[in-house]
């Protein structure tokens, strides 16, 4: 009865944690992307219209012309500027969303690995390539075929009923392991556990990631905007 109770009270331990983590995690993603998305699409919004100020700065002013016509003017008054402009606000929330998230699985994964690698996400990873030598167990025998055995793992990565975050965590330490340099031909020794480690061991590779690149893209557009008000652009 104690045992089943350490057992219910360790189960309810570890999803604390993990809702505690996915949700840190979610938050980060979203204050990425809603305060960086935002700050994009005003710095973007602000250097067209001093754009359009200083193009128009003589009366007449866009009202007059076409939606074309007027783009056609800006890009021949301001070549540089209304150029960089476009292009860093087209471009820009893209970058962020793809960094921001990279950023996100990485700081998860730090975290994940300090706190509770050994208790939550080691035993996923057995699950999963136990499954893939059960179901197909040539896979993990000698003269593999390195390439289905890829294809496999992941996707019985995609299809196990694993949390999405931890899936996408799995799946990229098990992405940068190197299967050429495992030896499939020795009969004693447990596959599984060899990939096991490789993914483990790629996992605490990984360094704590840095916001850096957040700070760089609106730097970046600042700068832009600085460049047209004084026009140097």
């Amino acid at each position: 009865m104690i045992d089943k109770l350490k057992s219910k009270n360790g189960m309810t331990d570890e999803f604390k944690y993990i809702a505690k983590l996915l949700s840190r995690a979610t938050l980060s993603f979203l204050k990425i992307n809603f305060i960086g998305q935002i700050a994009i699409a005003v710095l973007g919004v602000v250097t067209i219209v001093i754009i359009i100020a200083q193009t128009f700065n003589n009366g007449g002013g866009p009202v007059h012309t076409s939606g074309q016509a007027a783009i056609l003017v800006l890009f021949l008054a301001r070549p540089v500027s209304f150029s960089l402009t476009i292009l860093t606000t087209l471009g820009a929330p893209f970058l962020l969303f793809t960094l921001g998230n990279k950023y996100v699985m990485f700081r998860t994964i730090n975290r994940l690995i300090a706190d509770k690698g050994e208790q939550i996400l080691f035993p996923m990873i057995d699950r999963i390539l136990n499954k893939v030598k059960t179901n197909q167990p040539q896979l993990m025998q000698s003269g593999v075929d390195k390439t289905k055995l890829q294809l496999k793992v992941l996707q019985d990565i995609r299809d196990s009923k694993e949390n999405k975050w931890f899936k996408k965590i799995i799946a990229y330490g098990f992405k940068k392991v190197e299967l050429n340099e495992i030896d499939f031909r020795d009969e004693n020794v447990s596959f599984t556990e060899i990939l096991k480690n490789k993914i483990i061991e790629k996992l605490k590779d990984i360094s704590e990631p840095s916001r850096l690149f957040f700070y760089l893209i609106l730097s970046w557009q600042t700068l832009i905007l600085l460049l047209t008000v004084f026009k140097v652009i």
